[in-house]
């Protein structure tokens, strides 16, 4: 009896030891990073937010077995600057995130100074540099200057000389604006004609009245959906034949048929192996700012692992930064003293409703 009592105990210690191996190799369960996301869950972007959430997960799995469980919690900020403090504040003060993620320069102006101060690690998925500032915020996407470069340097190739630009009031796109009319200053484009609009207006005839006026070779439009597309939409309708193009902005609209043919500047391409990941794991091809995601989390889970324990926020910070020519979805990355990592940007046009590269 005792020899089976013994048999028994062996058996059992040997499930425990399996059982803890099994854990191991998933990553310690008392050892969790948080990584928090404020991004559009719900409403015109929800495209997006899904997309962010394939792409975090794909950056997870990437590394493989790991020293820590890596979480994510997602809050739904619908896009609106009303509901991103609240998220913000919700998931650094009550979910104890390590690093927080936000999406558009709106937003992610708002949870700067909010990671700032709870010295808290935050990536914006921006071209604001604002967003930046401060020692624990970062920005991952093409900046103006880079995208503006792309730009001039295509309408110069296309003789393109007189512009007619629709743009929402929103920090991204003001600042993107803002930066080609200083880089068009020595050269012979110019604006023609500059018309700015608010987040929900529905009737742009006017506008489109106005710009048809000044005989413009071609309109940019900066914006997103729902405005985007009802501008779009009603450019048409109008039986304007003029050409339109953006930068980025046809990539964030929920009907990019409606661009079918049109060229335009937008961010980094990511790599044909992250792009055929995203495909298969989806279902379609990658949506506005995915690749961004895919890096950003990587380059956290990447300065965590440096570490045996859990980082504290200042450890996290140096571990981050000290990061170089990290391989991502964009390329190989690094950080300018500004605190936004470098990428290219892409001239590409829209065919079968996709974004297609034509030069980067």
């Amino acid at each position: 009896m005792k020899q089976n009592k013994a048999i028994v105990v062996i058996l059992c210690l040997f499930l425990v030891a399996l059982v803890a191996l099994s854990l191991g190799n998933k990553g310690n369960n008392t050892k969790k990073i948080k990584i928090g996301f404020s991004i559009p869950l719900t409403g015109d972007l929800a495209f997006a937010g899904e997309g962010i959430k394939v792409a975090a997960e794909m950056a997870k799995e990437s590394f493989g077995q790991t020293k820590f469980n890596y979480e994510f919690v997602f809050e739904d900020d619908e896009f609106k600057a009303e509901k991103t403090a609240s998220a913000a504040n919700k998931l650094i003060s009550v979910n104890g995130v390590n690093a927080i993620v936000s999406f558009g320069g709106t937003g992610g102006n708002i949870v700067s100074p909010i990671a700032e101060k709870s010295h808290v690690v935050h990536f914006g998925v921006t071209t604001d540099l604002n967003v930046a500032k401060g020692d624990y915020n970062f920005i991952h996407f093409t900046l103006p200057g880079e995208q503006t470069r792309a730009f001039i340097s295509e309408l110069q190739k296309r003789g393109i000389k007189k512009l007619a630009y629709f743009t929402l009031n929103s920090s991204g796109y003001l600042a993107t604006e803002e930066d080609v009319k200083i880089n068009l200053k020595n050269t012979d484009i110019q604006i023609v004609s500059a018309q700015k609009f608010n987040f929900g207006e529905k009737d742009f005839r006017s506008y489109i009245s106005k710009a048809k006026l000044v005989n413009a070779d071609i309109w940019v439009l900066g914006a997103q959906s729902p405005e985007i597309d009802v501008i779009t939409q009603q450019i048409k309708e109008a039986g304007v034949n003029t050409p339109i193009t953006s930068i980025n902005s046809f990539e964030v609209s929920k009907n990019p048929n409606l661009y079918e043919g049109q060229w335009y500047v937008g961010s980094a391409a990511p790599s044909q192996k992250f792009t055929d990941a995203f495909t298969e794991k989806s279902g379609h091809a990658p949506t506005f700012g995915a690749a961004n995601i895919y890096d950003i989390v990587s380059l956290i889970i990447a300065g965590a692992e440096q570490g045996k324990d859990v980082p504290t926020p200042e450890k996290l910070l140096a571990q981050v930064n000290s990061l170089k020519d990290f391989h991502g979805a964009l390329g190989v990355l690094n950080f300018n003293d500004d605190g936004s990592v470098i990428s290219q940007a892409a001239v590409k046009v829209i065919m079968n409703g996709k974004p297609t590269i034509i030069s980067q």
